[in-house]
């Protein structure tokens, strides 16, 4: 698959266990780290919880004043230096808020050990002025050891956590404050752009087109969809060439797919009492786009109006990312439709620059057996190759734009957002049609435009 073709936004599915979530600590004495699980009632309580909201809060407290010594002054070793370059380029982003929280903690007796170590799971909860509707949260696992009960804590190591509700991937870590030894920020209206500071030159020529994608797709929501709380107005986007540090970001390490050339990595609000409300809802605080800048949108000649293309499809992404309820899976009848999803990214992609639509159908669907079915879930696991199954997820929004016109098609994706299971309804109003009907004339749709 080529590569320059723009990445699915990474599943929800996967963020719906990543929301808040229980920060544990476990004592041991040496050997390898605990997982992050409660102790058992016989363990040492390595850590009183004064201790832990000392460690906390003075990080919080120092990130916020600038007060780099204050900040440092627990983290001992390589773990030092490493977060000196972190607290440096944290304070280069514009946070609206930033802590550290514990939000659930075992420990058994009042007893403490002596020369013991464990491994404490915290949340950093941020979020970014005028890109995040709600905080979000990123997980670290920090390596404690204390000496004895008298010694200070010490913080000797930290990464990622192992997961966050099982899960790897929900833990939002690395973030490229974490792995730039020295982070480029591009501030401008309706952006945030990020990149290594050896690569600021680059980045610097893209930053501006990123820019202007955002504000066309802003304009153009603020003008055509109807009025709903929480939607952003900034975006913050990191761009990477290096393929392997790109696949890193935000993702744990997790999988190459190999052909994407950007991603709108959905971020859950951080909610301090998820789960304990079975009336709780998953709500996303906003996204994290992120690009990768050595694909041929970057690189070839008309670098300008591939950097374009994928700002305004990632910045849609991220646009509605609020509305989403979290129900999107691979079930059709209770989950928001993935050809919904990508369909109104490729057609804000689109929408100021036709050329690309039609050069995209022309590549992807003209001379293409096309069974007349709209695309499914799993764009990946269909008979469709996944660029075809954009081209057509392109060709179904902009059928309902032609047919209702734009302002319906806009009603369609905010509605189908915020409650997917009611499809058949909000077809009837954006186009008069129910799904059977809507499905064979979208088809002869594409047969006449292809």
């Amino acid at each position: 698959m080529k590569t320059s073709v723009i990445g699915l936004s990474v599943l929800a599915l996967v963020a719906v266990l990543g929301v808040g979530g229980f920060a544990l600590y476990k004592a041991v004495g040496g050997g390898s780290l605990p997982g992050a699980e409660g102790s058992g009632d016989n363990s040492e309580q390595v850590l009183s919880q004064e201790d832990i909201a000392t460690l906390l809060n003075g990080r919080t407290q120092a990130l916020k004043s600038g007060d780099e010594d204050e900040y440092l002054a627990p983290f001992d070793g390589d773990a030092k230096e490493e977060q000196r370059k972190i607290f440096r380029n944290l304070r280069k982003v514009p946070f609206a808020e930033s802590k550290y929280m514990v939000l659930k903690q075992t420990g058994g007796s009042d007893e403490y050990g002596s020369d013991v170590k464990l491994a404490l799971d915290i949340a950093f909860v941020h979020q970014i002025k005028g890109v995040d509707v709600r905080p979000v949260s990123e997980w670290y696992r920090w390596t404690v050891e204390r000496d004895s009960k008298e010694a200070e804590p010490r913080i000797t190591g930290v990464g990622g956590s192992p997961s966050a509700f099982g899960l790897a991937s929900a833990v939002y870590y690395p973030a490229p404050w974490d792995l730039y030894d020295d982070m480029y920020v591009k501030r401008q209206a309706h952006t945030v752009t990020i990149a290594a500071k050896k690569n600021a030159a680059a980045a610097g020529r893209y930053a501006p087109i990123v820019e202007q994608a955002a504000k066309t797709d802003v304009e153009l929501w603020k003008s055509k969809a109807p009025s709903v709380p929480d939607i952003p107005e900034g975006f913050l986007v990191v761009i990477e060439p290096d393929r392997k540090t790109y696949t890193k970001l935000y993702n744990n390490g997790g999988r190459d797919v190999g052909w994407d050339a950007g991603q709108s990595v959905p971020m859950p609000a951080f909610n301090s009492g998820y789960g304990a409300d079975k009336e709780d809802r998953l709500e996303y605080g906003g996204a994290r786009i992120k690009m990768d800048a050595s694909t041929e949108r970057f690189t070839s000649s008309a670098w300008q109006r591939g950097v374009a293309d994928i700002s305004r499809h990632e910045i849609a992404h991220a646009l509605v990312q609020p509305l989403d309820d979290g129900s999107y899976g691979y079930d059709e009848e209770t989950s928001i439709r993935a050809w919904v999803v990508e369909g109104f990214a490729e057609y804000l992609a689109n929408r100021f620059d036709q050329g690309l639509g039609k050069d995209s159908v022309r590549r992807n669907v003209s001379g293409q057996d096309f069974d007349g079915e709209l695309p499914e879930q799993d764009f990946e696991a269909s008979a469709n190759s996944v660029s075809m199954n954009y081209a057509l997820s392109y060709l179904a929004v902009q059928f309902i734009a032609d047919e209702g016109g734009e302002e319906a098609a806009f009603d369609f994706v905010v509605a189908h957002y915020k409650t997917p299971t009611e499809f058949e309804q909000q077809l009837q109003k954006a186009v008069g049609m129910g799904e059977s009907e809507f499905e064979a004339a979208w088809a002869q749709y594409v047969r006449s435009n292809s």
